[in-house]
């Protein structure tokens, strides 16, 4: 669904909404527009207010059948709330006018949903020749840029940017800064959206920007801060609410962090990653019977084809072994091998991680070798079997798979591991190792840093810093 955060904090919006939920609960049907009453929806479903937004978009289609906006806006609930592009194509099919703007963008919007990508462009494209108005095209780069974007398809969205003239235009700006972020470009990313915010500090689709590219930045602490910004704006606001969660679950902070992941939750009762990052939070809080809860209602309500399942799978097979459910455990890993499109090698080693601590030591090691083969002796596998040997207990054959590691072809720009073999160093009391293994966790990969080694720093030392808190102290 688009971002309209700042009408919806408008006095016009507030107005129209305020007079919607007035008549409501008299009991009358007040006459809107079809525009506000689409307008209405997406605000409740922006909110997480399935029901509500159902019936203002229902209530559209009933009082003007075959209006484009809200029949759209259906056809979109379909697609990202039920996953459901035939109902998609049924409602758009009922749209009468096939010249307006909201039919061509669902039209492609379902294709690029279905992962048509080569026809999405082309449909548009042919849309876009046939508009003489200057104005109306762009518009219509705009929009097609942004929705591009909304699918994180930033390269496509560059392409269609570049023929956008107007470069005041503050919707310009912030595709610019996504696609810089999308880039690596952080610090420019971060300078567009700073300079968004000075000319519109109430924005929350800015701060979140802002959150988002500190984020990747590896300015935890920044990022927390910008999202408490827009969450000051609009406490309601999810993405806000996801940003502090994650900056919070970077710093090591999981039992605040979980207080934000339920906010989360609550907002969109249909996301499975908030239920997810709970569960994992309650792993690191050393609760697993409280996080199989969680992960067991995010594998419950994840479409099939979520790339999340990978992750809640491996998350619920750690955590039924750590409660001794070892065979439980080990269907999750099958599920993890019989996933389409997921890392099998990865879920090898899950598996014969398990089945070292069951003491199967034989058919553990046949999985390790195998998983190494299967990647074609990538050092990301062979990483992956240091840590899990380490995670185990055995800290100087860990240590000493570690090591191995400084031999493989391009180790110079490793960015993996390093944190890991800096907590087995410690582990072993080597101290002048594991100073080594932080300053290059810090230098390569702070946000590992953060989730592997926050509990040998003082909470205010911020990950990048943890080396240069070593040197000092």
């Amino acid at each position: 669904m688009s971002d309209n955060d700042k009408y919806f904090e408008s006095d016009e919006f507030k107005e129209i909404i305020s007079r919607y939920e007035t008549a409501r609960q008299a009991g009358e049907t007040p006459y809107f527009d079809p525009e506000d009453l689409t307008d209405i929806a997406e605000y409740y479903y922006m909110l997480g207010n399935m029901p509500s937004a159902i019936e203002a978009a229902d209530q559209a289609v009933r009082m003007f059948p075959g209006a484009a906006e809200p029949l759209a806006f259906r056809a979109r609930m379909a697609l990202h709330a039920d996953n459901d592009t035939r109902l998609a194509k049924k409602l758009i099919d009922q749209i009468d006018d096939e010249t307006h703007p909201e039919y061509h963008y669902v039209v492609a919007e379902l294709m690029i949903f279905s992962k048509q990508y080569d026809q999405a462009e082309a449909f548009l494209e042919e849309q876009f020749e046939a508009i003489d108005d200057e104005e109306e095209r762009e518009d219509f780069i705009i929009d097609v840029a942004m929705l591009y974007a909304d699918y994180e398809l930033y390269e496509k969205a560059a392409k269609w940017l570049h023929q956008y003239t107007d470069t005041d235009d503050p919707d310009y700006k912030e595709l610019r800064g996504r696609i810089a972020m999308h880039r690596g470009n952080y610090e420019e990313s971060e300078r567009i959206f700073n300079e968004l915010i000075d000319s519109d500090p109430y924005s929350t689709p800015y701060w979140n920007h802002l959150a988002s590219a500190q984020f990747m930045h590896n300015n935890i602490r920044d990022s927390i801060q910008s999202s408490e910004f827009s969450i000051a704006i609009n406490p309601n606001n999810a993405d806000a609410i996801l940003n502090k969660a994650n900056g919070l679950f970077s710093l090591g902070n999981f039992k605040e962090a979980r207080k934000f992941y339920k906010r989360f939750c609550e907002l969109c009762p249909q996301e499975e990653s908030g239920e997810m990052f709970q569960g994992i939070c309650y792993l690191n809080m050393e609760e697993p019977e409280k996080g199989i809860k969680h992960l067991k209602k995010a594998e419950e309500i994840a479409p099939e084809d979520s790339e999340n399942l990978f992750e809640i799978y491996q998350e619920l097979a750690f955590s039924l072994s750590r409660i001794g459910k070892i065979d439980e455990a080990l269907e999750y890993t099958e599920k993890m091998l019989n996933l389409p499109n997921a890392p099998h090698d990865e879920a090898l080693v899950m598996k014969a991680h398990l089945l070292m601590e069951a003491k199967q030591w034989v058919e553990a090691q046949a999985c390790y070798s195998q998983a190494i083969i299967e990647s074609g002796g990538s050092a990301h596998i062979f990483l992956r079997v240091a840590i899990s040997i380490y995670d185990l207990g055995y800290y100087d054959h860990a240590y000493r798979l570690f090591r191995m590691l400084d031999n493989f072809e391009d180790n110079e720009n490793r960015t993996e591991g390093f944190a890991y073999e800096a907590l087995c160093c410690y582990s072993l009391g080597k101290k002048e190792e594991f100073r080594e293994a932080v300053r290059k966790a810090c230098e390569r990969n702070p946000r590992e840093a953060a989730i592997v080694l926050c509990d040998l720093f003082p909470e205010e030392v911020e990950p990048k810093d943890y080396y240069r808190y070593l040197v000092e102290s």
